[in-house]
């Protein structure tokens, strides 16, 4: 027996002894990965990517800007606007909808020709969307709109109207193309009229 096995086993003994440690460190390392459940995140992380390639699909309203809108533009967005103000705010909330469009001091109102009473309307509008009608829509989001937005909308409304107090029939001083200084003895009536003109392109939008 040469004396060179016994320095050649202890060898292979402590390469043995080293895969042996590897093998575990490596066995250690398979069971946190599996601890961790892999395979559930990858599935989590592409369903995550798939949502963000896809166009969002959300039943929140798009901010309008009345500036940009092309006549027919206008004109849908005036049928969205009023029956939400005659269907919903009217018939939900009558002493609010004539404090903030006026109607509380006189039977008249030139509401619909102020550029920023519309600007209001149309976001109380939404934010009823947001408090009431959106898929994340909660009691606290109605008690801020009722505590906050409705209040402050009419308050923005009364301000608006605040130097067009005189009787149509005395004339008020209103400026604002195109019915400048004229007369408005059927609010409804004029603004049916003006939608047909933004329809028919009879008036610039």
């Amino acid at each position: 027996m040469s004396s060179d096995q016994p320095k050649e086993m202890k060898a292979v003994w402590e390469r043995t002894r080293e895969l042996g440690r590897q093998l575990d460190a490596v066995n250690g390392r398979v069971e946190t990965l599996e601890g961790q459940n892999l395979a559930d995140r990858i599935q989590d992380l592409s369903l995550v990517v798939k949502k963000l390639a896809e166009k969002p699909k959300s039943d929140a309203p798009t901010v309008w800007n009345w500036k940009e809108f092309d006549p027919q533009q206008q004109a849908n967005a005036w049928d969205v606007l009023m029956q939400w103000v005659e269907g919903t705010f009217r018939a939900r909330w009558p002493r609010s909808y004539k404090e903030m469009l006026g109607y509380a001091e006189r039977a008249s109102s030139c509401w619909w020709q102020h550029p920023d009473m519309v600007e209001s309307l149309t976001s109380l509008m939404w934010s009823h969307h947001w408090a009431f009608l959106d898929k994340e829509a909660s009691p606290l989001r109605v008690a801020e709109w009722l505590g906050r937005w409705l209040p402050d909308a009419v308050r923005q409304g009364k301000f608006i109207l605040e130097e067009c107090k005189n009787d149509y029939s005395q004339g008020n001083g209103h400026k604002h193309d195109p019915f400048e200084n004229k007369k408005i003895s059927n609010d409804h009536g004029q603004l049916s009229q003006y939608l047909h003109m933004l329809r028919t392109g009879e008036v610039p939008s």
